[in-house]
């Protein structure tokens, strides 16, 4: 890969970022919340969900949800 394709690769990757941030802003509370429920939000999405709007992740044991659900106490 050349400097210019990753660099590229590097604009691309930040504007899918941005859109995706502001999907976040657009869906507002209730429609985010609704939205993780329904399974929509990858890994990613979720920690922008939870470092943008921290007071709205869900919380199992003290941890974001998204996270505690894949700890193996959790899972057992």
């Amino acid at each position: 890969m050349s400097f210019l394709e990753s660099d590229q690769l590097l604009d691309a990757h930040m504007v899918a970022g941005r859109e995706r941030r502001e999907m976040l802003r657009r869906l507002g509370p209730a429609g985010r919340l609704a939205a993780y429920r329904r399974g929509e939000f990858d890994l990613t999405t979720c920690c922008m969900w939870a470092a943008g709007y921290r007071d709205e992740v869900p919380l199992l044991n003290g941890e974001f949800e998204f996270i505690a659900a894949k700890m193996p106490e959790v899972c057992e």
